[in-house]
């Protein structure tokens, strides 16, 4: 999923100058977390690099070098990146028997992450460079949770160029275990300015020279290499620090530092710009210059701004400060050299079957053609593992092409659909509509055959919309086609969200006689039968389904997902109905976790998980908390126009724990997330932890709280926390998720 190049630090070139005092009190306190922050060109990567090599020698701490980009910036793609960096680095995880716990990313990646390193008797340190490109509220907050739970034996190391909102770090360094290293730390001084000049550059300046040298690069590693570079190749004093090097002077200083007097030089450096990673078969294929490979090199030794991604060798990269410079003079000057360039790349290496490189490439070149025919590939729909992922690569595509490409549109609205983002999917079917009169879209008849589609996939609010979607589209479509089973997969789901479970399992057992099902399918369909067979009173049969259900998670590595949602429903239901309601609420906890991945509740998952957590804590004779969950799952069908047999279903399970005293009536509805930070409002959390342990911003927390105290009727928190339990919105027992017990 990942190359390899991305879990190793970049090689150090032999002129970087050695700077182990910048670290060395982080050596000696080994702090929880460290945070290298500055802009580009201060040489962070190359000393904690350099440090990192030191530091692990002999029974030093051991290292996990994880490199960013901008298609981890969502909590998912950070630690599934983290934790194939940590397994390539040797922290033993062991093999869970069945499949992955539902949970989301905190309980399916993280907190196996941290019972990983909690086991293991080393000391670790796990880097993350380029942490700027992390972007996203949700991101940021899987971060802040990670630092505030790792276990004493981590310490993680955050480079970045601007600061990031991390309010765990903030408390970490007021306890004196967060550290901060900036630009007054990485900054070279004139000793180590003078060592450089001498030992990488054979370069001896006099005093008043150096003073000069210090006074226009202040010590900016980078400019320090381009100046001493353009010295080393003849480039006069004055001319070489032309300008302060933040100001204009910095363009003067990479022509001359790389390239000096040769315009050929520069132009394939430009060239070269284009690549976010390349090796020599790469350059000679593209760049057709028998020249350019050993220019790259000669540049890579003579200044360290091209380094080396593998100790083998072979994967190299340009450095982002000169890349950026050198790729925005090539858009000026050339832009039909540039997509060239990139068609040319994504030839020659697509062989690597990296998909995030290809995209890369595609788009430099501006063939989104291409993109939407690998986006759209139904037939071939797990190209891309993550929805975010395939939507960050939509958001680089400029707007006037997303008009005029209706494949575009309709992966947009397809992925936001399922993905919960019904606005987004609204926008993407609209903006198809207008262009759909300029190209088809593959397996579809008509604009209308592909919004019946996208409908029919998630209802949201309106079982009965979705359901007449889905049969408009199977109406007109042969059961050969590829998207006809996922339509009846979704409409056997709206029979049962309607109470019509005998119909749903006519539909099941037709997709199970039809062709082999796709593997998401093979999960869903026995889970969807297992509810159904639940409804009907046939437990044996449920719990046959849910076996086959097993197996297929176990065969496909199908975790924490929350298009698997009603696996982890279907699973509740039976440890309850087992004798086993414990495991039945841990079950449903773990899956409420996944749901909050999604902005809203797709096939109305969380009600039903919240009836199945109800279900439980009956079971385990917690009258109030089982209405508390059933109140929590009403609350969620207000405004909704037909959420089918949910609210029919609903009341029985309360009809059942006999004697159930009525709701006192809340002053206005509280929405589920207000209801969730309802439920911490009773613990010593702050309003900004509040909003940590929900990966919401602290001032998002606040407003949540202020709304909670007019709809309760409340000017204090306690006054909040006596009225949610008089209206039975939270129980009298409250964990506090700082507690240990």
């Amino acid at each position: 999923m990942f190359p390899v190049t991305k879990f190793r630090p970049p090689v150090s070139a032999a002129h970087a100058v050695a700077r182990p005092a910048v670290f060395e009190r982080a050596s000696r306190e080994r702090p929880s977390a460290l945070v290298v922050r500055a802009p580009a060109g201060y040489g962070k990567t190359t000393a904690v690099a350099q440090w990192l090599s030191d530091s692990g020698q002999g029974d030093g701490p051991r290292g996990i070098w994880v490199s960013l980009d901008q298609d981890d910036d969502d909590p998912e793609g950070l630690w599934l990146a983290v934790t194939a960096g940590a397994t390539a680095a040797g922290l033993h995880q062991p093999h869970r028997s069945g499949a992955a716990p539902a949970g989301g990313v905190r309980a399916g990646l993280i907190v196996p992450l941290i019972d990983a390193f909690a086991a293991s008797p080393a000391p670790w340190t796990l880097v993350l460079d380029d942490a700027h490109l992390l972007d996203r509220e949700s991101t940021l907050a899987s971060l802040d949770w990670f630092l505030g739970h790792a276990p004493d034996n981590v310490m993680t190391v955050i480079i970045t160029r601007t600061a990031l909102e991390l309010p765990t770090f903030e408390r970490l360094q007021a306890r004196g275990r967060g550290m901060e290293l900036g630009i007054d730390e990485l900054r070279l001084d004139a000793r180590q300015t003078a060592e450089l000049l001498d030992t990488s550059y054979g370069l001896r300046l006099d005093a008043r020279e150096l003073a000069h040298l210090e006074d226009l690069t202040d010590g900016w590693p980078a400019a320090v290499s381009l100046v001493a570079s353009a010295l080393s190749r003849g480039v006069v004093l004055p001319r070489a620090t032309a300008g302060r090097a933040e100001g204009g002077g910095l363009d003067a200083l990479v022509r001359e530092g790389l390239a000096g007097s040769s315009p050929e030089d520069h132009s394939l450096l430009q060239m070269l710009s284009i690549f976010e990673r390349f090796d020599a078969a790469t350059v000679d294929a593209v760049l057709g210059d028998a020249r350019a490979w050993p220019l790259a090199m000669e540049v890579a030794e003579r200044t360290g701004l091209i380094v080396g991604l593998d100790g083998e060798g072979r994967w190299w990269r340009m450095h982002q400060l000169v890349r950026d410079r050198l790729t925005a003079e090539l858009e000026r000057g050339n832009p039909e050299r540039r997509r060239a360039l990139h068609r040319l790349a994504f030839a020659a290496l697509e062989p690597e079957h990296d998909l995030a490189l290809s995209i890369h490439h595609l788009i430099g070149a501006e063939d989104y053609d291409t993109v939407a025919d690998i986006l759209s590939n139904v037939r071939a729909n797990a190209v891309v593992p993550r929805q975010s992922l395939g939507l960050s690569w939509l958001d680089r595509i400029p707007e006037s092409a997303l008009n005029r490409d209706p494949r575009l549109a309709f992966w947009e609205a397809w992925a936001t659909a399922t993905g919960g983002d019904p606005a987004r999917r609204d926008r993407a079917l609209a903006r198809g509509r207008r262009a759909a009169g300029e190209r088809a879209v593959e397996g579809f008849d008509s604009w209308d055959d592909v919004e019946d589609f996208v409908h029919s996939m998630a209802c949201y609010n309106d079982v009965g919309a979705a359901t007449r979607a889905g049969e408009r589209f199977l109406a007109g479509h042969d059961p050969s086609n590829p998207l006809s089973p996922l339509v009846a997969l979704r409409l056997a789901t709206m029979r049962y969200l309607a109470g019509r479970c005998a119909e749903a399992l006519e539909l099941l057992d037709a997709l199970d006689r039809g062709a082999p099902l796709p593997r998401p399918l093979r999960v869903l369909v026995p889970a969807y039968r297992a509810l159904c067979d639940f409804e009907l009173g046939d437990r044996a049969a449920a719990t046959m389904q849910i076996d086959r259900m097993q197996r297929a998670r176990i065969a496909f590595e199908v975790g924490a997902d929350p298009v698997y949602l009603s696996a982890e429903q279907a699973i509740a239901r039976q440890h309850t109905e087992t004798g086993a309601p414990d495991a039945a609420r841990a079950t449903v906890m773990h899956a409420l976790g996944v749901a909050r991945q999604q902005p809203s509740d797709t096939v109305l998952a969380v009600p039903y998980l919240l009836i199945e957590l109800g279900r439980a804590e009956a079971a385990l004779g917690r009258r109030s908390e089982a209405l508390i969950a059933l109140t929590q799952a009403e609350e969620l069908c207000d405004g909704a126009v037909d959420v089918g047999a949910l609210l029919t279903r609903i009341s029985a399970l309360r009809a059942s724990l006999h004697g159930a005293r009525s709701r006192r009536p809340v002053r206005g509805h509280l929405s589920r997330r207000e209801l969730e930070v309802l439920e911490l409002l009773p613990t010593s959390l702050s309003a900004a932890e509040i909003g940590s342990e929900l990966f919401i911003s602290a001032n998002t927390a606040r407003s949540h709280i202020k709304s909670i105290y007019q709809k309760l009727g409340a000017t204090t928190r306690a006054e909040a926390v006596a009225a949610g339990r008089r209206a039975e919105l939270i129980g009298d027992l409250v964990r506090d998720p700082n507690s240990r017990s």
